[in-house]
């Protein structure tokens, strides 16, 4: 038994650990590894107290067999989700975007629409935001899109907040932190809103629901490919991205992430050596 105050929670058995692994995947695509099992467990300890249940096995139950647990499910996957991320963030992708594909798009485009897939509390958004306003300069006045999306509940409050502190700005030069965020004291600073009116933050399951716009020309879905399946992912790419991205887009994925093997719609664009995909158009 484990004691939390006066509550006794049963440790978490193999057969409900099983069952939270087969509920996250069935919901979300995600794969959790055994290596997960003390975290999930201590993440789903505390939904457990708040709803003053007495058990994982309660807790299960009430996520499958009641109304309430419908309303509950955004909880769960807030707890089993895992978002840690920063600004700048693989900064050899964003050279390649700075340095090759947003000159090469500000020469034919009077707008720019950006997907931010799983963009968990909003640094990935806000720095792309912050590259295309800074690569433009004065010389292009086009309009910014930006789309963020994430299945989150938690973490998307939090990004449109915008509010940031500690590491998670360690790489953003001080000029641009001058520039794009206030200072809030205490080491913590606030997106400026000439950013964030460039963005739209939205709770979004990636895999259960149609991508968010149509005619992206650019997709970032970094380091969450990493939880899903070879068939997850393949399906992900072929029916949701390659539906949402312009035939002229652009695929950012993370750099432990590969599409060889899990698609027909995509190739390698050999863009700074990043792990950057074009979409295959139907005359290749």
């Amino acid at each position: 038994m484990e004691k939390m105050g006066i509550v006794e929670i049963p440790v978490l058995t193999d057969k409900t650990f099983n069952d939270f692994r087969e509920l996250i995947y069935r919901e979300a695509g995600i794969t959790l590894r055994d290596t997960k099992r003390i975290l999930i467990s201590n993440r789903l300890r505390k939904r457990i107290i708040a709803l003053k249940l007495n058990s994982y096995d309660d807790y299960y139950r009430y996520l499958t067999e009641t109304g309430e647990g419908k309303r509950e499910l955004p909880n769960f996957i807030d707890a089993v989700s895992t978002n840690e991320t920063y600004f700048y963030r693989g900064d050899n992708q964003f050279g390649a975007l700075r340095e090759e594909i947003l000159p090469k798009m500000f020469k034919k485009r009077s707008k720019i629409n950006v997907w931010s897939a799983g963009c968990s509390s909003g640094e990935e958004p806000y720095t792309i935001c912050i590259i295309i306003m800074e690569t433009a300069g004065i010389t292009w006045k086009g309009e910014i899109e930006i789309v963020a999306t994430d299945i989150n509940t938690e973490v998307i409050d939090k990004a449109g907040e915008g509010v940031y502190g500690g590491r998670t700005l360690k790489f953003v030069p001080t000029g641009l932190l001058e520039r794009y965020f206030d200072n809030l004291g205490n080491e913590n600073y606030r997106i400026k809103d000439t950013v964030k009116q460039h963005i739209k933050f939205k709770c979004h399951n990636m895999l259960k629901q149609d991508p968010p716009g149509k005619g992206f020309d650019i997709i970032f879905c970094r380091n969450v490919m990493i939880y899903f399946d070879k068939n997850t992912q393949g399906e992900l790419v072929d029916k949701s991205f390659r539906k949402a991205i312009s035939d002229e887009g652009y695929l950012f994925i993370g750099h432990s992430e590969s599409l060889m093997g899990k698609t027909e719609s995509f190739k390698y664009a050999h863009v700074c050596k990043a792990p950057i995909y074009l979409p295959i158009t139907r005359e290749e």
